[in-house]
């Protein structure tokens, strides 16, 4: 039956194109830049290749050799001994990152990348319902197989919510890289999507069928088409040999499953406190957020307290004073297509000592005063603090975690402060800052050694640094639920701070900042420095199944040498980031975002200076200006999905010796621009 079916090979998606920065940068390989496709040998067995590509998880990109099956009147088992040839950067060590090979079922095929290629077009993300069986992300050497499944693409222009499972397969022996292989099935009868791997005894282990891999599970896309084969993705090379496919009769049910759909977040109305839920003084500030304008009207236990006018997604407060213990806000949320109750508790806990100003050390204790004489520990510090209080810290290195819980949250116009006292250096050595709390302003602070992590909303971060660390300096982001904008992490301001030296362990993702992957409106860096860092100086990135980041401003920022680390201990060691490189990487996965760029500037990074990274959105770029980036200083390129066009008004590129990289914008472009062209 094998023989008998029509196969081809395909290579689609995003990052199969020239313009992948996490692939093969390093000279030696150079000709696998681009390699993506396969190869059937005289004995029948097919390698596919990929150097470029990813399995992410809203959409793919990946060389994919297949048949096509009609998913209404067949069903099939597809089975081959496969053998992994290479998985990782070539000439690496990394640990390999969105790569996978396998046996694949999907029901739609990506455009085909351009042939020949196009080096200033970046190709489209493909997104599709899809199942494997094989290995995603894992060892360069050795792994468990997995099956792996895609669900809830109804539309490939909508991913918000779709989602990725991976579980390993119980009982089969372990896939190791240049060894002999193992037998791998993947199929689909009446029962569903199932498949099956080679013990360690050399038989076969029972079907396994995925909860959640439904028989009309890749029936929702192209109407009679599923396309069955193998593939590899990012950095992979696979030999699929013995190969065997069946074609049987399919039996639709009586009664079609109902497949899984993603929730729409985004619509659904939502009430926010954004103050603290606990308070140290009997006059407490109720601040409210919402995404719908109304009105809340707040209660406990039958008094009303006051009302709450919401207007345009912006918080707004009042003043209650609140009952010593747990105090019961019951807050009616009315706006013009309905209304919502939630009711949100705030304690009330008496301290004994002053709560406005509080001072903590590095050695000081729960019970302390928490004066300058006599100092508290620092998270006895942020529990006591009152709203529109200070933090004072004293000289020294902390080691533990400057944790700010929602709990601690400050309030509209009664915002936390922690920052140094006179003349005190304060570092956090081997530890960083985490806080999902609002309206704090934290100044003047040294982090190294970890990664630290905003994900609340209306908070100042000023004058601080953040360098060495495990992975990127300092995240804005990472806001959930899917595709809820307004409830990711808003209106921050990032000023004047530092980020260096970063190095993750697979050279592939420490930042300097990364305002990414569910960031709200509103969030604001300016004057901050970014350098040294092995992947990205700033990092914008999308993810499709999360939705677009709002836009984000970068107003006076500086980035340079990203993508080239230097160990700090020997200046001699320097490493060549698998990741990026790029001074400002804007967006990602095709999701159209309008960042605005001001006044920034961008030389000597290891990638772009400025680069799109794929974001079709309507970026804004005034009066910067990149010099000696290792590729092009300025690339903002043509793509499908160009919506609406950019403005770029004053923007400088500068090279002091010639290189053979083409400054490309595409957009609204005026004569205010200098852009690089060596002919």
């Amino acid at each position: 039956m094998y023989s008998e079916r029509t196969w081809e090979c395909r290579a689609f998606g995003q990052s199969t194109d020239l313009n992948m920065t996490s692939t093969v940068k390093l000279p030696e390989y150079s000709e696998k830049v681009g390699v993506n496709g396969s190869r059937v040998s005289d004995d029948g067995s097919v390698t596919v290749e990929s150097r470029g590509g990813k399995i992410a998880g809203g959409h793919d990109g990946l060389a994919f050799h297949y048949t096509k099956i009609d998913p209404n009147r067949e069903n099939f088992r597809l089975s081959a001994r496969v053998v992994p040839v290479n998985y990782g950067r070539l000439g690496t060590q990394d640990s390999p990152q969105q790569c996978g090979f396998g046996i694949m079922a999907r029901d739609s095929l990506g455009v085909a990348r351009r042939d020949p290629f196009d080096p200033g077009f970046q190709e489209l993300p493909a997104a599709s319902n899809m199942v494997f069986v094989g290995v995603l992300a894992g060892d360069r050497d050795e792994n468990t197989p997995q099956i792996v499944f895609r669900r809830g693409v109804e539309n490939i222009h909508d991913l918000v919510g779709v989602e990725l499972t991976a579980t390993d397969v119980p009982g089969a022996s372990k896939l190791v890289t240049g060894s002999r292989g193992l037998r791998m099935e993947l199929g689909r009868d009446d029962r569903g999507f199932y498949a099956a791997v080679e013990k360690p005894d050399g038989t076969m282990g029972e079907r396994v069928y995925p909860a959640g891999c439904e028989v009309n599970l890749l029936q929702q896309l192209e109407e009679g088409s599923m396309y069955v084969g193998f593939f590899a993705s990012r950095n992979a090379e696979a030999r699929f040999e013995d190969i065997e496919l069946e074609i049987t009769p399919y039996t639709p049910p009586a009664v079609m499953p109902e497949l899984w759909r993603p929730v729409n977040h985004n619509v659904t109305p939502k009430l926010f406190l954004r103050s603290g839920t606990r308070s140290t003084g009997e006059r407490y500030v109720l601040t409210l957020h919402g995404n719908k304008s109304g009105f809340v009207y707040v209660s406990r236990d039958g008094e009303e307290l006051g009302t709450v006018e919401l207007l345009d997604r912006h918080p707004a407060n009042m003043t209650v004073e609140l009952r010593e213990g747990e105090n019961k806000l019951r807050c009616v949320y009315d706006f013009p297509s309905g209304s919502i109750t939630e009711v949100f508790s705030v304690t009330y806990e008496p301290c004994g000592y002053a709560t406005s100003v509080v001072y903590a050390s590095p050695d000081g204790k729960e019970d302390a005063e928490g004066s300058r004489a006599d100092p508290v520990c620092l998270q006895e510090a942020v529990r006591r603090l009152a709203q529109g209080g200070t933090v004072y810290l004293l000289d020294g290195t902390y080691t533990q975690k400057l944790l700010l819980g929602p709990e601690s949250s400050g309030a509209l116009e009664a915002v936390k402060t922690i920052k140094p006292a006179d003349g005190a250096k304060v570092v956090f050595r081997d530890t960083c800052l985490t806080s999902s709390a609002n309206f704090w302003h934290i100044y003047g602070i040294e982090f190294s050694g970890k990664r630290s992590d905003l994900t609340g909303s209306f908070n100042v971060i000023e004058k601080c640094s953040f360098h060495h660390c495990d992975e990127t300096g300092l995240v804005v982001g990472n806001g959930m639920p899917e595709g809820f904008q307004f409830a990711w992490p808003c209106y921050n301001l990032i000023k004047d701070c530092v980020s260096y030296g970063n190095r993750d362990k697979r050279n592939m993702n420490a930042d300097g900042f990364a305002p990414k992957l569910g960031v709200g409106p509103g969030n604001v860096f300016d004057g901050c420095v970014s350098y040294g860092n092995v992947d990205d100086g700033f990092d914008l990135y999308n993810k499709v199944e999360k939705g677009p980041n709002a836009p984000v401003t970068l107003r006076n920022c500086v980035a340079y040498g990203n993508g080239i680390w230097t160990d700090p201990e020997d200046p001699e060691h320097v490493i060549l980031g698998g990741g990026g490189g790029n001074g400002f990487k804007l967006g990602g996965e095709g999701m159209p975002v309008g960042h605005i760029v001001e006044n920034c500037v961008a030389f000597k990074n290891a990638m772009a200076g400025f680069s799109d990274n794929f974001n079709p959105g309507g970026i804004h770029l005034t009066g910067c200006v990149s010099v000696d980036n290792e590729q092009q200083n300025y690339i903002f390129r043509n793509n499908p999905l160009s919506r609406p066009r950019g403005v770029y008004r004053g923007n400088k590129s500068i090279r002091t010796e010639e290189s053979d990289w083409v400054d490309a914008i595409t957009g609204d472009v005026d004569a205010s621009n200098m852009l690089y062209d060596p002919k």
